[in-house]
């Protein structure tokens, strides 16, 4: 019933101006009941018409709602087989040089070997041997000179279909970087090489604030329109942006560690490089990290 207080405020200050009435007091007695009662009656008719137009309140969840995205989709890595015992003093069986348990040539005597971790092998530069120079001949450089210290086997990983619970899986594709001394690294990616020579520690915020958003509209026009963003006084084009796993690190100097998990961006302004290594929340391997150089070809790096 509609006002339900109401009436019974209004009705009990009727009954009270006829109660006093009947009882013959005073007039100012009955009629200060009567205006109290009539008060107090048409305030809870007020009210509760009042309350017929409010929503009652629900508590939010604590945190705002988590989205389910590509971005948290599990990652799903193949195991490679290693033989049952592997030497701690691995030695060339042709000249007694010491080798790695990856190693497909002997780097002393040049001689085939076969590896006791079964890896896969790289698409390009699989001959560059750890310990080894490589020289990179290109117009920013006279024929700079580089040790090899340590090596890097990128997997490419992609989505059958976008999705949370679509998992990522290797492509197939494995790609090389390679960690040089005079704080350099080389790195191939499909059928781009870079040498990079500038590298600077980043965190999700710097990530979030200068280059997610760009990477977002690359991502969503299917990597097909010409996204621009501005970083250190230049403006950079995204050539591509992916994910990749780690899947194994050889010598030393390497910025990442075996299993780190990652996404990437690529971008160019001219002959200038700019890649973003991004990886996720809570430690999966590997520091954000933001590595300036040059874009190169193949033929400009001599083993």
């Amino acid at each position: 019933m509609k006002n339900s207080n109401a009436w019974v405020f209004l009705f009990a200050g009727i009954f009270a101006m006829w109660f006093c009435f009947s009882l013959r007091l005073p007039p100012f007695i009955f009629i200060i009941i009567a205006i109290f009662a009539f008060m107090i009656g048409a305030s809870e008719a007020k009210a509760e018409q009042q309350s017929q137009y409010e929503v009652p309140y629900k508590p939010y969840p604590s945190g705002p709602p988590v989205v389910a995205s590509a971005a948290t989709a599990p990652v799903e890595l193949p195991e490679h087989k290693m033989s049952v015992s592997v030497p701690a003093d691995l030695k060339c069986p042709s000249c007694g040089a010491s080798i790695k348990p990856t190693d497909t040539k002997c780097a002393f005597c040049g001689s085939s070997l076969r590896p006791l971790i079964d890896l896969p092998q790289p698409a390009n530069l699989a001959s560059l041997e750890i310990g080894t120079t490589t020289r990179v001949s290109y117009e920013q450089f006279t024929d700079a000179q580089y040790l090899i210290r340590g090596r890097l086997l990128y997997t490419e990983l992609w989505q059958a279909s976008r999705g949370a619970d679509v998992p990522w899986t290797p492509t197939g594709n494995h790609f090389t970087g390679f960690v040089l001394d005079q704080d350099a690294y080389l790195l191939n990616w499909q059928s781009r090489f870079y040498i990079l020579t500038k590298r600077l520690a980043l965190s999700d915020t710097d990530i979030n604030r200068d280059f997610l958003p760009s990477a977002k509209q690359f991502a969503q026009s299917n990597q097909t329109a010409n996204v621009e963003f501005s970083y250190s006084g230049l403006r950079w084009h995204i050539v591509d942006i992916g994910r990749f796993a780690i899947e194994s690190v050889e010598g030393e100097g390497a910025h990442l560690s075996q299993g780190a998990i990652g996404r990437f961006i690529h971008a160019s302004s001219g002959d200038l490089a700019l890649i973003i290594e991004d990886f996720q929340s809570g430690g999966s391997g590997g520091q954000d990290t933001l590595w300036q150089g040059y874009l190169i070809k193949e033929s400009n790096i001599h083993s």
